[in-house]
């Protein structure tokens, strides 16, 4: 893996006005996250997300980690949210 970088983890489909819903990346293989939620909506749809919590999960050997994270729909439309993770390796 590249020193640096981001990727789409996932997105989260239709997701509702109000509504917290929680995914993980299994195998995370990087030092440091900084996640970020994106509503996938057309030009002029106004739309808000964010990351309500996160966790880290270590399986016995710390190349099988896994970060948890939920995602809130703090709009007022129900819609997909995509989920990036940003990192940098130490």
């Amino acid at each position: 893996m590249p020193s640096s970088g981001g990727q789409k983890l996932i997105t989260l489909s239709q997701v509702a006005p109000g509504a917290t819903v929680g995914s993980k990346w299994n195998n995370a293989n990087a030092e440091v996250y900084s996640l970020h939620a994106w509503p996938v909506v057309s030009a002029g749809v106004n739309a808000s997300a964010q990351i309500t919590k996160t966790s880290f999960v270590v399986h016995g050997n710390p190349s099988e980690r896994e970060l948890h994270f939920w995602v809130k729909n703090t709009g007022t439309t129900q819609v997909d949210i995509a989920v990036w993770a940003f990192w940098w390796n130490a």
